[in-house]
């Protein structure tokens, strides 16, 4: 009886440990423009399926400067500043930037009434920089250079790539005598990998297919920490007609995502 005692002493000390464990990691998501915090007052930013933060389009929208209508007919949240118009459609990947069609990998979402939309895509359509702390669940929005030309000195060319020169996402060419152009390299000791493959994906869009893209990208997001892996791959481009190569991301502290580019008319297999 003694021991039966003890045991669900145990059991129960345990559990208020552990229950308190979890609420203390729980941690609220954040959103930060220009270093203020944005005031959700009802609905609240979330993480979806696609790992993207969704916010009440008019929060997000405002806070960035931007006007904010909805068109139930058309079912789509419509932003508007200076010049640019962005139009997210409800359930779709796909939306629109000044009248260009684009393509995401999440879509906005109507629940109970409520437009959410990604605050990536919506911030960056207009310029802004966007950051994500995992370890504090923050989003940090920043429209310091929001309009701002970027002139030739911000950025380099890499095999007919345009790589902005201020961002952590390493770009490099050929070595003489190899047989790829350029690699890509994710690096999980540098700042921000979030930023690292979005960065990547843009670039990778200048020459090849959104098709390839989608595919390489739907690769590299799945490796989400160092320690995840990535098995091996080589994709090809239609547009291009190009190979590509990524090699195996082994489950390490410190680990990378590279991706080689090989020379047109090479194949690799």
């Amino acid at each position: 009886m003694k021991r039966l005692v003890v045991s669900m002493l145990t059991v129960f000390v345990l559990t208020i440990l552990l229950t308190n464990v979890s609420h203390a990691i729980n941690i609220p998501l954040r959103v930060v423009v220009d270093g203020e915090e944005v005031n959700f007052p009802d609905a609240q930013p979330f993480i979806d399926a696609n790992g993207r933060t969704q916010t009440p389009s008019r929060f997000i929208g405002e806070a960035i400067g931007a006007t904010v209508t909805w068109d139930g007919n058309a079912k789509k949240a419509v932003f508007k500043m200076g010049g640019t118009t962005l139009e997210l459609f409800i359930g779709k990947k796909e939306y629109q930037l000044d009248g260009q069609k684009k393509q995401m990998d999440t879509e906005a979402l109507l629940i109970d009434g409520r437009t959410f939309v990604p605050a990536r895509y919506v911030a960056e359509a207009f310029g802004a920089t966007v950051r994500w702390k995992e370890e504090i669940k923050t989003v940090y929005i920043d429209t310091d250079d929001v309009g701002k030309v970027v002139d030739e000195g911000d950025t380099r060319e890499v095999a007919g790539f345009i790589v902005p020169k201020n961002i952590d996402l390493a770009v490099a060419g050929s070595r003489e005598g190899s047989n790829y152009e350029a690699t890509f390299t994710i690096a999980f000791l540098r700042k921000d990998v979030e930023k690292q493959k979005d960065d990547m994906e843009k670039i990778l869009l200048q020459r090849l297919s959104e098709d390839t893209v989608k595919e390489i990208m739907g690769l590299v997001r799945t490796k989400v920490k160092d320690t995840d892996v990535i098995e091996e791959r080589y994709f090809y481009d239609k547009k291009t007609g190009q190979y590509m190569y990524m090699p195996k991301s082994w489950p390490i502290r410190g680990s990378t995502i590279t991706l080689y580019i090989y020379i047109k008319g090479y194949k690799p297999y």
